[in-house]
């Protein structure tokens, strides 16, 4: 029987010696003691995301730290891209929109990912930002940031803002090399923490921009955070316990080495994703990322079907698709505290319910 029970892509499992963490500590926020943990932890997660640029951690969700981008690095009435390959591109969007940000849209069909050709059929010319999700979650779809990064600095001035929610501290991703301007991540995916933080992460071409910016914000102002951060301190009362459980996450991470996490959940995706073709399910995505795996069922069976017996019979949460794709897709996560075996052991339990499903229908 799996001991492992949690294969969402967010919450993902999380290690039992961060949840300890959480709850061994009850640390006033602006005591030294806390002052000199929350400087430390800050350069641990820079080191999470391969920068030596600036950094904040926040107590909010993931979609929080992509608000805080957008109203700190754009202006009222700049002009930017956003790339719109599934639920999460699309949000970029919305929350641009809402602040009165001209947001123009390059659409992907779902399971597909922009590439550099996409991106030579856009006028960057006029394009403050250009807004990009590395790992699409709601279709398991991986983007070359890299590569469109690079293209985006060769033919622009504008900033690369990039969701890493579902990759940093799961798969390859490195800030400064590949030149990326800001980038979001959450506690609740690749941190194997669970939610209730998110961390940005920005260049100082960015911070110039952002400390003369207009827009009008409270709550996400980070020139209030750099202030703060001169004193050792968050602006407002952060949740003190999961700063100490993704400080042990971190410590996790660093101590396996980054890269060697980054190829141990490739390990773990590839084997899925070849198990998961020999027991008769398609990969939904073009371009699969790591992080997770969307899965189809053959023969149009509702893939609700196959997660509930998972639940109902093993106590085991995979996640379906979002909105239109709820009974299309299964999404299997690879980040947390996940194992190679206890993948393997999924996979056996999803070949033996599928086949009970399969002669049922």
């Amino acid at each position: 029987m799996l001991k492992k029970k949690i294969f969402t892509p967010g919450p993902t499992q999380v290690h039992p010696d961060v949840l300890k963490a959480t709850v061994s500590f009850d640390t006033y926020h602006r005591s030294a003691e806390f002052k000199s943990f929350h400087s430390k932890l800050v350069e641990k997660l820079k080191n999470v995301f391969l920068t030596k640029q600036n950094l904040h951690i926040l107590t909010t969700s993931g979609t929080g730290a992509l608000e805080t981008a957008l109203i700190n690095f754009c202006r009222p009435n700049d002009n930017v891209l956003y790339i719109n390959q599934g639920r999460f591109g699309a949000r970029w969007g919305a929350i641009a929109e809402a602040y009165g940000i001209n947001a123009a849209e390059l659409k992907i069909p779902y399971g597909e990912a922009a590439g550099v050709e996409e991106m030579k059929s856009v006028n960057l010319d006029n394009i403050n930002a250009v807004l990009l999700t590395h790992t699409e979650t709601s279709t398991a779809t991986l983007t070359d940031i890299q590569a469109i990064a690079e293209y985006i600095k060769s033919n622009s001035n504008a900033l690369v803002i990039v969701d890493a929610v579902t990759s940093v501290g799961a798969i390859e991703f490195r800030m400064d090399d590949w030149n990326i301007d800001v980038a979001v991540s959450a506690s609740q995916k690749g941190l194997m923490t669970q939610p209730g933080l998110a961390i940005i992460a920005y260049s100082d071409q960015a911070k110039d921009i952002m400390m003369g910016n207009p827009m009008k914000r409270y709550f996400f102002d980070l020139r209030k955070e750099i202030k703060s951060f001169k004193e050792g301190q968050t602006s407002w009362t952060p949740a003190v316990g999961l700063l100490y459980g993704i400080d042990k996450a971190c410590d996790i991470i660093l101590e396996h080495g980054i890269e060697n996490k980054w190829k141990q959940t490739k390990e773990i995706a590839e084997f899925f994703r070849a198990e998961s073709v020999n027991n008769g399910f398609g990969i939904f995505s073009k371009r699969p990322s790591d992080s997770l795996t969307a899965i189809t069922l053959p023969n149009g069976i509702p893939t609700g079907m196959l997660i509930r017996a998972m639940k109902e019979k093993y106590g085991v949460q995979m996640a379906n698709g979002q909105a239109e794709m709820k009974d299309t897709i299964a999404r299997v996560s690879h980040m947390g505290d996940i194992q190679l075996d206890d993948i393997k052991e999924l996979s056996i339990l999803l070949k033996k319910e599928f086949s009970e499903i399969n002669s049922s229908v």
